[in-house]
């Protein structure tokens, strides 16, 4: 049966709700993850490509068919509409799918698992995972339809190496799963991987460049981390905002490890696909202390976090915030003792993509 108009109406209200509601919780970030209902056998609505959660209304929400993604209008489907299709198909009784770039889940994701055994109180839970393809990919649609149909009777998953994929009869089931589902993950985190820690920021000495001045957040900032600032800014004009974050998982990558290669997508897009970590205070030439260039949004120093970078206040915190899950799946893959990185042409690949055309679309929608 047909939604008449204010039926539609109603349903993207109801997405757009949902999904600011994930996003304060934390489980999207800026435009990053998906919200998706059916509204008949053909067709779905789904959130559009690079809008912020806080600037949708409800003529941005995007009709797309189920059978060949099809779709009229100004703004284009999430990047990711074949995944939430491929869902629709496998599955009759899934009216509302929803993936996300939580932290937990998407951890779990890099560990190479068909499947996460894990817990929450005192239930033991089961979560799937879905091969690896290449965002956005028919292979990855291929995958996602075969593992939603052969597990009919389980509404979250896994997307390995991506993020995590919720589906359910409404949105209230799903939004059950996703929270459920975060906590199940942090466990396995914990006892499988020890790796008991807080995501987010923990903030160090910050600055933002007004005019031709350096403008740091803390009066009394050391000098030796107004030189790391001076030369962020010199070799990378392009930087407006540095955010020094020292939180638990950043701070022990920088004093362990020598090279960060991304196990997540969003760490390839946002963050690089090679980061370099100094083994010593003056860097590998004895000279400078960082790898500085522009396909990294990160800047390590020993013993002392990382400074992440952005044109925006915004860039550089979310670039912030994904550094912290990277080093946290970098440190469960360390201490499971196996991991399936992901390849350096799909990073360079989602790394070129992102700063070329997705980053973009939020601007290009309002020119």
């Amino acid at each position: 049966m047909k939604a008449n108009a204010s039926g539609l109406l109603r349903a993207k209200k109801h997405i757009i709700a949902v999904a600011r509601y994930l996003h304060e919780q934390g489980y999207l970030l800026r435009t990053w993850g998906n919200v998706s209902c059916r509204i008949d056998d053909d067709t779905f609505l789904i959130t559009p490509s690079g809008i912020r959660y806080d600037d949708l209304t409800p003529d941005m929400i995007v009709k797309v068919r189920i059978d060949d993604l099809h779709y009229k209008g100004r703004y284009a489907p999430s990047f990711e509409r074949g995944v939430h299709a491929a869902c629709y198909r496998a599955r009759r009784d899934v009216n509302f799918v929803v993936l996300t770039h939580q932290v937990f889940a998407s951890c779990v994701g890099v560990l190479g698992l068909k499947k996460i055994y894990t817990y929450v109180d005192d239930e033991d839970i089961v979560i799937p995972c879905v091969p690896y393809a290449y965002p956005g990919s028919t292979k990855l649609e291929g995958n996602v339809f075969a593992t939603i149909k052969k597990y009919k009777d389980y509404n979250s998953f896994i997307l390995s190496n991506h993020g995590a994929l919720f589906v359910g009869a409404d949105s209230d089931v799903v939004l059950d799963e996703i929270e459920t589902t975060e906590i199940a993950c942090d466990n396995f985190l914990v006892d499988v991987c020890k790796t008991d820690m807080y995501h987010g920021v923990e903030e160090g000495y910050g600055s933002h460049i007004k005019g031709d001045q350096i403008i740091y957040d803390i009066p009394d900032t050391p000098e030796r981390v107004k030189h790391i600032h001076r030369e962020i800014y010199e070799r990378r004009p392009d930087v407006r905002y540095i955010v020094h974050n020292k939180s638990e998982a950043v701070m022990t990558v920088s004093r362990t490890a020598t090279q960060l290669r991304p196990l997540l997508f969003d760490f390839a897009e946002i963050i690089g696909y090679d980061v370099k970590i100094p083994s010593n205070e003056h860097g590998k030439d004895g000279h400078s202390y960082h790898n500085i260039h522009k396909n990294s949004n990160a800047v390590f120093s020993l013993n002392d976090g990382a400074y992440c970078v952005g044109e925006t206040l915004e860039d550089a915190v979310a670039a912030s915030i994904v550094l912290d899950k990277g080093c946290i799946a970098y440190l469960a893959a360390l201490r499971h003792g196996e991991s399936h990185p992901l390849s350096i042409m799909d990073c360079m690949k989602m790394n070129r993509y992102y700063r070329k055309s997705y980053a973009k679309l939020a601007s290009d929608v309002w020119d």
